[in-house]
């Protein structure tokens, strides 16, 4: 292997349960309503489509879109200002960049929302490629995401390994030809994941070699 491409959200730091908190909420205080979980895990790694198809549909039409994910939106940003690395990351991260693999980062995500918390957090400037939702016009279980990481990287995609904690990124992934390890979190350790994907319970049980 020669590269490792991470995703963000729920991989590197646990921003999962917070948007999942923030969404369950907001629904429940607004519209009374409680979104099942089988709807939310639909979102995991992609957009917020199934939750809005579904919502508009449990309130005959009268959903507002636009406040929901403004307003969810706004209540995650500050919220992640607090956050730090999942258990273990970091010092897989640090094992990573000491064995001079190629780093790219692959995330559904805007630029607007990772680069405050990579400075943050001091890892910014560690990535060779960042691929966000600005660069593609579709995001995961698309694979274009992991196939411009990796011609960003000059690597082939079997030359590389995806990090990963949901099944959108997983499927985009694979179908982008990367091997693919999962280290599930809260929101995600009960969904059913493709079993060409390796699960592990930690960041410390992932072998690059």
């Amino acid at each position: 292997m020669k590269a490792v491409v991470f995703d963000f959200d729920g991989t590197m730091l646990d921003t999962e349960n917070l948007w999942y908190t923030e969404t369950m909420n907001y629904l429940k205080e607004t519209y009374g309503i409680d979104l099942p979980d089988e709807v939310y895990q639909q979102i995991i790694g992609t957009s917020e489509e199934p939750i809005i198809r579904y919502m508009m549909e449990a309130t005959n039409g009268a959903f507002d879109k636009e406040a929901f994910l403004t307003t969810v939106a706004e209540a995650c940003h500050l919220g992640q200002q607090s956050l730090g690395f999942r258990d273990g990351f970091k010092e897989f991260f640090e094992q990573v960049k000491a064995n001079d693999y190629k780093i790219g980062l692959a995330t559904s995500s805007g630029f607007d929302w990772i680069e405050p918390t990579l400075d943050r957090l001091g890892i910014l400037t560690d990535f060779e490629t960042i691929q966000t939702a600005d660069h593609v016009d579709e995001i995961k279980p698309h694979p274009a995401l992991y196939l411009q990481a990796v011609e960003a990287l000059g690597v082939k995609p079997e030359e590389a390994v995806a990090i990963e904690d949901s099944k959108n990124g997983a499927l985009s992934a694979m179908q982008a030809g990367l091997k693919v390890y999962i280290v599930p979190n809260e929101a995600t350790k009960n969904i059913t994941f493709p079993k060409e994907a390796t699960v592990v319970s930690s960041f410390a049980e992932i072998n690059l070699k």
